[in-house]
C-alpha cells in the first residue's frame, strides 16, 4: 500500500505541474520546487521539505519532483519490454563528483552566476522539456479536442500555436534524449550523481529518522530487491541501504518474498542474529558508510550551498558577460533589474508557457551567455498583454515579482521610440496608424506634418513599454520600438 500511495501522489502532482505549465490550474505546486522556493527565499517550502527528509528521507524525490517521477515513467515503460528487463546491482556513491556539483552551483550562486544552477536544476529542466518540446504537439491534441466538442464543451477553445525558439528546442531535445537513456538503462544515474537537489536531500536523508532497513534475521539473500533499486543503493551482501542514494520509491519493499525490508526508526533494536551479522560487517571494507571527516566535508557543502541559496548575497562579479549595468533589456513587468531578474530566474520556463501572446520566448545571447535560456521580450514574436499578469502570478522563483492587475498596468517597462526614416507613411505614403490604434494606453497620436501627413508622437509620460506598437508595426525594420527605462 505504501508503495500505490507513493504512486498515487506523484501521478497527482505531475498532473498538476503540466496542468500548470498548460495555463489550465493555478501553478501552486511550482512554488514547492526546490531551487525556486530556495532562491525565491521560500522559508516555509525548504522548511517543510528538509523536514519531511529529516524524517522519512527523499519523497520529495519521488513525490514532488517532476523530472524524477519522469524519469520513473521512463523506467516503468523500459520494465515493460522483456528484453529490456534491467537487473540493478549495488554501485558506490559517487561522492566527489556529487559533491563537486554541488560546491560548484553553491559558488555560482555566491557569485550571482545562474547559468550552473539553471544547467543542473531538474525543475527547470523538466520546465524547458515541456514548453520547449511538448508543448507544441500538446497545443495541436487540445485544438483538435476542441474542436471535436463542438462547443458542448465550453471551457475548450483552440490555443495559438506560435514558432519555438530553435536554440531552445535543440537544448531540450537534448537533455530530453539524454535523460531518456540514462533512466532507460541505469534508472536514477542522474538523480543521484548529478543532481544538485538530490545531493543536498540526500545529506539530510543520511540522518533521517525513518528508512529503508534490511532486517537480517529474514533476509535470504535473495537479491531481488537489489536487482530492483533503480538507485543502485541496496547491498545485498552486507545488508546496507545507502539511506542518501534512496529516493523512497518502496518498490524493494513491495518485492521482498520474505519482508526483511521495511520502513523504520533508525536506532531501533536489533536481535542477536543482527548484532553479530553487523559486528562482521564493520570487519568489511566500508560500502555505505563514511568516514567521519567525509561526512562532516559534506554536510558542510549541503549546509553552505542552503545558506548562500537563501542568502542570495550580492554578486561577486557583477560584470561577468553580462550580468552588469551595462547590459540593456526590457524586463517583465514585476522584474527589479536585469542582475536581480539573472539571479532569481532558473529557466523553467513557466511564464513562457502562460504567456499569451508569446512575447516571452528562450534567450541564446540577447542579455548575455550567462543569462542563455531565460526568457526575454522579443517584440517581433508579441507584446505584454495590457490585461494580463500570468507571469508575475506563475513565477516560483521571485525573478518576476507578483503584481495585482492594476499595478502592473501601470508599472513602465520600457518607452516607445519612433523612427520616421522607417515608417511607411515616409517612405511610400501608405496611411497606416497601426502603432496608434494597438497602443493600449493611448500614449501614441497621429499628428499631422507640414507635408499634409499624419506621422506617430510618443507621449513618454504615458508609454508603458508593452510592445504593442512594435509588434504591429509592418514596416522592416519596425519603425516604433521599444528601449529599456535605463540605458
Amino acid at each position: 500500500m505504501i508503495q500505490k500511495g507513493r504512486i498515487f501522489l506523484s501521478w497527482l502532482t505531475m498532473a498538476a505541474v503540466l496542468l500548470s505549465f498548460g495555463g489550465v490550474v493555478t501553478p501552486f505546486l511550482t512554488r514547492w520546487q526546490f531551487l525556486p522556493a530556495l532562491l525565491a527565499s521560500n522559508v516555509l517550502a525548504i522548511a517543510v521539505i528538509l523536514l519531511v527528509t529529516f524524517f522519512c528521507g527523499r519523497l520529495y524525490c519521488s513525490v514532488l519532483c517532476p523530472l524524477g517521477i519522469s524519469q520513473d515513467a521512463i523506467y516503468w515503460l523500459a520494465k515493460r519490454r522483456k528484453k529490456n528487463r534491467r537487473k540493478f546491482t549495488f554501485h558506490k556513491e559517487q561522492r566527489w563528483v556529487r559533491y563537486g556539483i554541488l560546491a560548484t552551483v553553491a559558488l555560482s550562486l555566491l557569485m550571482g552566476i545562474s547559468l550552473v544552477p539553471v544547467l543542473v536544476d531538474p525543475y527547470s529542466i523538466f520546465g524547458r522539456i515541456v514548453t520547449d518540446i511538448l508543448a507544441v504537439p500538446a497545443s495541436y491534441v487540445w485544438n483538435g479536442l476542441a474542436g471535436l466538442s463542438l462547443g458542448w464543451l465550453p471551457i475548450i477553445s483552440k490555443v495559438d500555436i506560435l514558432p519555438l525558439a530553435g536554440p531552445a528546442v535543440v537544448m531540450a531535445g537534448v537533455y530530453f534524449l539524454v535523460l531518456s537513456i540514462l533512466s532507460w538503462r541505469y534508472g536514477r544515474w542522474y538523480c543521484n550523481t548529478l543532481c544538485p537537489v538530490g545531493t543536498l536531500l540526500g545529506t539530510v536523508s543520511r540522518f533521517s529518522l525513518f528508512r529503508s532497513i534490511i532486517d537480517r534475521s529474514r533476509c535470504v539473500r535473495c537479491g531481488q530487491c537489489e536487482k530492483i533499486c533503480r538507485s543502485s543503493c541496496i547491498d545485498v551482501a552486507h545488508g546496507i541501504v545507502d539511506s542518501s542514494r534512496c529516493v523512497d520509491c518502496f518498490d524493494c519493499i513491495s518485492i521482498c518474498p520474505k519482508g526483511a525490508l521495511s520502513m523504520s526508526r533508525r536506532g531501533r533494536k536489533q536481535s542477536a542474529v543482527e548484532r553479530t551479522e553487523e559486528k562482521e560487517t564493520l570487519e568489511m571494507p566500508e560500502t555505505e558508510g563514511i568516514s567521519r571527516r567525509d561526512m562532516l566535508i559534506t554536510t558542510a557543502v549541503a549546509v553552505g550551498t542552503l545558506a548562500v541559496g537563501l542568502a542570495r548575497s550580492q554578486p561577486l562579479i557583477p560584470g561577468l558577460l553580462g550580468t552588469g549595468k551595462g547590459k540593456k533589456a526590457v524586463l517583465p513587468p514585476g522584474a527589479l533589474s536585469l542582475t536581480d531578474f539573472s539571479q532569481h530566474c532558473t529557466a523553467c520556463h513557466l511564464c513562457v508557457s502562460r504567456c499569451p501572446s508569446k512575447v516571452l520566448t528562450p534567450a541564446v545571447l540577447e542579455n548575455g551567455i550567462m543569462q542563455m535560456g531565460q526568457p526575454h521580450m522579443d517584440f517581433t514574436r508579441g507584446y505584454c498583454v495590457y490585461n494580463c499578469n500570468f507571469c508575475s502570478q506563475a513565477c516560483p522563483a521571485g525573478a518576476i515579482r507578483p503584481l495585482q492587475m492594476d499595478v502592473k498596468q501601470q508599472t513602465k517597462i520600457g518607452i516607445a521610440r519612433y523612427a520616421q526614416f522607417h515608417c511607411l507613411i515616409a517612405r511610400e505614403g501608405i496611411i497606416c496608424g497601426n502603432c496608434a490604434r494597438h497602443c493600449p494606453v493611448q500614449a501614441i497620436t497621429m499628428v499631422e506634418n507640414r507635408d499634409g501627413r499624419s506621422y506617430p508622437k510618443v507621449d513618454g509620460a504615458r508609454c508603458i513599454g508593452c510592445g504593442a506598437c512594435e509588434y504591429h508595426c509592418p514596416a522592416h525594420p519596425a519603425a516604433i520600438s521599444v528601449s529599456p527605462m535605463r540605458s
